[in-house]
């Protein structure tokens, strides 16, 4: 069902220049925090709240001209803003002695064809603005009427809720749902839902199948209040609803919306707040079906990447500092999110670049050796870096194991992933810094896409040393406990026997022999004896076999070695370091100067064509 085909803004928020998001039903707008997507439905609350409001005040005006209609602020409740003049883009108001207008059009399907309705904003001090229809509809009374009908509401996430909660009327209900108080009206939208036992049932159907909880009827008491519970498996008594879960509260107030708000267009922020994957798939499935049948058209607002790829063959739209692309409209960019992931696109787009490695831990030991080294990366080093993971084995399956491949696509190659984000941003630079794994691998640079492999095994190997095991060890025991030389005589055995065994192959006279020469003996034959070894084997297993010893903990596991950095003499780090964090300053600059080049107005590094009207 599509009651609004379209959406233009102009001059509102984060939004400058005319931009242009398609509508259909499902809409789906993604992007990263602060880029326009709760400014994008929040253009449509504000632009109904004018069409509705002018329409009240001129139907019945004998006037020949009509003019504009002032709204204060305080009564815009969709829009929350200390001032009027924060609705204007960059809070620009006026040029000079000329107004600035704001802009939001809308298509709206009016006897089967889509008519254009432009809504122009004026700011008039810090508490009013006004608005008027454009010219070109100004007289088509048929069309404000129709577009006046329309109910659009605007539903923002679940907070917490109180226990108790007051009958409210339906107007108050719409206030604080245009607040942002959801908490503080969810038992009255049951409550409406329940007129109609009907929706009620459907309501608690969906309930039961999904959390396994069979709802109440919800009741007025006499004190004003209204009384709402559930029954679990298990528990003998009713429990009231402030006791659930926010996934549970959060898709009880999406159902009580859906059939609260029949034939509306529903504005949804974030419907998969708090709910896990099988979850927020659910609700993307049922926000579209239940409205279809409701007569209802839903936008939503996402985060999520399972709604990103249902979304992509129907309509997404992705939004970049006030910048909109439909990407369900294009057909290349589509198919390659299909099979690389529409957070891949997003990410590489966002930020201009993609850095390749091993896993989650290196990009931790790279920043670690950047700041043990005072490196200028470190001073442009955030955490919106956009790495892709290409290790593809991992020995164990933890959950931090599984979230890397999963934010990591494994079994793609680093060239493979890059040619195919290439294709669709051509800007895209790409940095890959890898393990040489004990092999002969050589730098190589593919166009835009560089590689660099560490001389030896891995980068631990740079920085893992047996005094820095033992300087760490012995950093978090105590000096002067009772029991430190026991601890130190411990810590020494952990030791020797880890490098009799995994480096010098269990030759133990090898080892004395190595123990016994000059330092920096010790450091040749160490780099030459570890060059092709997995010091981060090493390591894990000393603190293992420490662990064993002393009836504890182990004081770092395999994913933790980047915090013996701090500890490691910055004076022995190999230039080979500096060296990849030289490519690293050079790729964090795109980022970096992407910002600037967004901050000061100007297209966005990677943009793909898109409509001219949309400059």
């Amino acid at each position: 069902m599509r009651l609004l085909h379209y959406l233009d803004i102009e001059n509102f928020k984060r939004f400058g220049k005319r931009q242009r998001i398609e509508l259909n039903h499902p809409a789906v707008l993604i992007g990263p925090n602060n880029c326009g997507k709760t400014s994008a439905i929040q253009a449509l609350a504000l632009w109904s709240q004018g069409v509705k409001t002018w329409y009240d005040a001129r139907r019945n005006s004998s006037a020949k001209k009509r003019t504009a209609t002032s709204l204060n602020r305080l009564n815009i409740v969709a829009v929350p803003v200390q001032r009027t003049r924060f609705f204007w883009h960059d809070t620009q108001v006026r040029k000079g002695a000329k107004d600035i207008m704001l802009v939001i059009t809308v298509g709206v399907e009016l006897k089967g064809k889509v008519v254009a309705l432009p809504m122009r904003f004026r700011n008039q001090g810090d508490e009013l603005v006004y608005c008027t229809p454009d010219a070109s509809v100004i007289v088509n009374m048929e069309l404000m009427a129709h577009a006046a009908s329309l109910k659009v509401e605007l539903l923002y996430p679940m907070s917490g809720l109180d226990t108790e909660e007051p009958i409210l009327q339906p107007g108050r209900v719409d206030v604080l749902l245009g607040q942002g108080r959801t908490a503080d009206v969810l038992r009255n939208l049951c409550l409406s839902v329940a007129q109609s036992r009907e929706d009620w049932q459907r309501v608690t159907d969906l309930m039961k199948r999904l959390f396994n909880v069979v709802l109440e009827m919800p009741r007025k008491t006499t004190r004003g209040t209204i009384e709402m519970g559930y029954r679990q498996p298990g528990v003998k008594e009713v429990l009231d609803i402030s006791s659930a879960g926010r996934g549970f509260l959060q898709m009880l107030l999406v159902f009580a919306y859906l059939f609260s708000h029949k034939g509306s267009v529903l504005l949804v922020d974030e419907p998969d707040a708090h709910l896990e994957i099988l979850r927020q798939k659910q609700v993307y499935v049922l926000l579209r079906d239940i409205a279809s049948e409701n007569q209802s058209q839903v936008v939503m607002v996402t985060h999520s990447e399972v709604i990103l790829d249902e979304a992509l063959d129907n309509n997404l739209t992705l939004l970049l500092e006030g910048r909109a692309d439909d990407l369900a409209q294009k057909p290349d960019i589509r198919n390659s999110l299909k099979h690389f992931g529409a957070e891949h696109y997003i990410k590489a787009r966002e930020r201009g670049y993609v850095l390749y490695v091993e896993g989650g831990t290196d990009v931790d030991m790279l920043r670690a050796l950047a700041e043990r080294m005072e490196h200028p990366v470190a001073s442009i080093w955030d955490e919106r870096i956009n790495t892709f993971y290409v290790q593809n084995n991992y020995p164990q399956q933890d959950a931090k194991a599984e979230l890397e491949r999963v934010e990591g696509g494994f079994g793609v190659t680093p060239r493979e992933h890059f040619n195919g984000l290439r294709n669709l941003l051509p800007d895209l630079k790409g940095l890959a810094i890898l393990d040489n794994d004990g092999q002969n691998r050589q730098d190589r640079d593919e166009g835009a896409l560089e590689t660099r492999y560490w001389r030896r095994y891995e980068v631990e190997n740079y920085f893992i040393t047996p005094d820095l095991l033992r300087t760490y060890a012995r950093s978090k025991y105590p000096s002067d406990d009772l029991w430190a030389d026991e601890t130190y005589s411990s810590i020494e055995e952990a030791l020797a026997e880890v490098i009799t065994e995994q480096v010098f192959d269990g030759a133990r006279k090898d080892y004395q022999a190595w123990i016994g020469s000059s330092p920096d003996a010790m450091r040749l034959v160490w780099e030459a004896k570890t060059e092709r070894r997995k010091l981060s084997t090493v390591a894990e297993e000393f603190f293992r076999r420490l662990a064993a010893r002393m009836g504890g903990a182990m004081l770092l596991t395999k994913g933790e070695l980047h915090r013996l950095v701090p500890l490691a003499p910055a004076a022995g780090l190999s230039s080979e370091i500096t060296q990849k964090l030289d490519c690293l300053a050079v790729l964090f600059a795109v980022g970096q100067m992407r910002d600037e080049t967004v901050t000061s107005g100007d297209a966005d590094v990677g943009t793909l064509a898109t409509d001219p009207g949309n400059d």
